[in-house]
């Protein structure tokens, strides 16, 4: 609010009360809001912990009961003022509301293992189960009329206002598994595993509320083969190998197996009697369509790698190749008007395939230099495909929804009209297809199907994909006579946006209003003086409808951020001990020192982070120094 008042509008008066718009909108003073809730604060205290017993039974057979619990509880009491700006806005009435939240989430977990060796084999086993509550209770509440705006003074009891408000929350889901797993080894080179869960979810209906998920994986530490021996360059070598399911609940919120009903007054009133005065009969309105066949997205996944080290583990890394396939993906539905209020369910629609590959390095330093220092490396790509879209899921999906369907693509694909630059001529308007609002300065469209007709049935496309080609990780340590020094790097490459910011800094009147300030780049948009320009040119007009969602809004992605930096020093271990210490260390850290983003082309990045494209808040440069001390 802030950044787009327009700096004409001051924040006081010429007589220090708060100054308005005067007439032009209805936004609110930002200075006066802050001021005026400065003491409106939330809280919110959160209590974690765990307790467990072990019992060790008889000859390698053991339990474990444990019992976490995870509480919150937020609360606020906020005081809104009345007020007076300079111009038309004002509230002569003042409001006291109370909130408050209690989650409250416990999980409980026992098992019984087996561990046991038997020459130069070993075997460990467990059985257990696990049970998960979460409950939350919650109200709102609210009173007009405080004799004093005081938070000393101002509570629900004192306010005497007829306008009440009231309202509650409530929400419970539960999980149980039951699972087993199974570890063996030979000699330590030969690897198997196997498991096997049943995850039930009070989420689901009673027809479908258990999933089983089963798992196993090998491996071969080919290093300590007898025919590995001579390989004195060669540490390390394993080759590993899974397969495995799990069910998720991708985010289904509670209660979606049934349809509820529900009254509210202004929502469903209405004069059934035929009466044109008094009070209304309230009837209900249905909240959304249950499913009670919904059950549990399932994903199974395989995973072949190779891990290797050299020069006595010097050299080391790893690659790793994956396939997962999920089906029954659960989503909710868009629906048609036409089916009234609450139309769209959840259900198990679209499958979608995932692949990819990862890789990492890292080498270090010899271990008898007293310069010590090592870097490491990681890289991956992948790629997602939907193979299956049911009918009834299609609209939720990019595509036209008809023909050009989001099959074979990423369900992270953006579609939409593809934007060819501006109109810099008149001559150029005259020889385009029929675009209702063109006009020099404005942005042109491409005419896809080429009727010489521009519209959003015929000529959208594929215009850009959220997934990166690869991303990726670099990491320094150093150390030298107690002082040490980390950095690490962390980049993605390839990867589309679509730029929220864009939005607002070159077009006019998407969403910010004319009178309201503008970012700074629109001063550089299409003019006479400026007729190379490629930002389109200030205008109120609409007509081109610029909003409607094109490549003009997809932009490069791609980024490099020096995540961390840390320096340290850790004291010499002879002179601390005089001060009864173990050790102890000073450091200064730096967390999103800069970031390295894409400055030119078409598609160049013209927002400020391309890791937080939307509306976000950015994330911060922080910078902290502390103390390690241990006795």
């Amino acid at each position: 609010m802030a950044m787009i008042m327009p700096p004409m509008v001051p924040v006081y008066d010429v007589n220090g009360n708060w100054a308005g718009p005067a007439g032009l909108d209805d936004f609110d003073n930002p200075v006066r809001k802050m001021t005026m809730g400065k003491d409106n604060i939330n809280n919110y205290v959160k209590i974690i912990g765990n307790v467990f017993a072990d019992l060790n039974i008889w000859n390698g057979i053991s339990a474990r009961t444990q019992f976490g619990i995870n509480y919150g509880n937020s609360y606020s009491r906020t005081v809104d003022g009345a007020y007076v700006e300079t111009g038309f806005r004002g509230n002569d009435k003042n409001y006291v509301r109370n909130n408050q939240s209690h989650p409250l989430n416990y999980v409980w977990t026992n098992t019984l293992s087996y561990n046991k060796s038997f020459g130069k084999h070993h075997i460990d086993a467990v059985f257990g189960s696990e049970f998960t509550r979460y409950v939350q209770e919650g109200f709102y509440a609210s009173r007009e009329g405080l004799y004093l705006e005081d938070r000393d003074f101002a509570g629900l009891s004192v306010a005497t206002g007829d306008e009440i408000d009231v309202s509650s929350s409530a929400d419970e889901y539960t999980y149980f598994s039951l699972f087993a797993k199974a570890n063996y080894s030979y000699a330590g080179k030969y690897l198997l595993s196997a498991t096997v869960r049943r995850d039930g979810s009070s989420l689901f209906g009673v027809n479908n509320r258990y999933g089983v998920f089963p798992a196993f994986s090998a491996g071969w530490r080919i290093k300590d083969e007898a025919f590995m021996e001579d390989a004195d360059w060669l540490s390390d070598l394993k080759i590993r190998f899974s397969w495995g399911t799990n069910g998720s609940v991708q985010g289904l919120p509670r209660g979606y197996t049934t349809t509820p009903f529900t009254t509210n007054y202004f929502d469903t009133a209405y004069p059934i009697k035929g009466q044109a005065t008094g009070a209304l009969q309230s009837g209900y309105r249905r909240t959304w369509i249950g499913n009670p066949d919904l059950k549990w997205e399932t994903t199974k996944q395989t995973d072949f790698g190779v891990d290797f080290g050299f020069f006595n583990q010097r050299l080391t890394g790893s690659f790793d190749y994956y396939y997962k396939k999920t089906n029954d993906i659960l989503v909710q539905t868009p629906y048609i008007a036409a089916m009234g209020e609450g139309g769209e369910p959840w259900v198990n629609g679209a499958s979608m395939n995932n692949q990819g590959v990862e890789f990492t390095v890292s080498f270090k330093s010899d271990p008898s230099s007293e310069f010590q220092w090592a870097v490491s490396a990681n890289i991956g790509t992948y790629k997602t495909e939907l193979t299956d879209l049911p009918s009834n899921v299609i609209n939720k999906y990019a595509g036209d929804g008809v023909h050009d369907l989001i099959l074979g693509r990423s369900p992270n694909s953006a579609y939409g009209l593809v934007a060819d630059g501006i109109f810099k001529t008149q001559e150029e308007v005259d020889a385009h297809a029929d675009q209702p609002g063109k006009a020099v300065g404005r942005i042109r469209y491409k005419d896809l199907d080429g009727d010489g007709v521009i519209n959003e049935t015929y000529d959208r496309t594929w215009i850009g994909c959220y997934d990166p080609d690869f991303f990726g990780g670099l990491n320094f340590d150093f150390a030298y006579k107690g002082f040490d020094l980390n950095l690490f790097f962390e980049g993605m490459f390839g990867n589309d946006v679509n730029s929220d910011w864009k939005k607002e800094s070159d077009i006019w009147l998407f969403t910010n209003p004319a009178w309201k300030n503008h970012a700074t780049r629109m001063l550089g948009g299409w003019s006479p003086d400026n007729p190379n320009s490629d930002i389109p040119a200030i205008s109120n007009n609409t007509a081109n409808q610029e909003q409607r969602f094109s490549s003009w809004f997809i932009e490069d992605g791609s980024y490099i951020k020096l995540r961390n930096i840390e320096l340290g020093y850790t004291f010499p271990t002879k002179l601390i001990k005089k001060m009864h210490m173990s050790n102890l260390r000073l450091y200064a850290a730096a967390y999103n020192v800069f970031t390295l983003k894409k400055f030119w082309g078409d598609d160049k990045y013209t927002s400020f982070d391309p890791e937080r494209p939307s509306y976000h808040y950015l994330t911060p440069f922080t910078f902290n120094f502390g103390i390690n001390v241990s006795f």
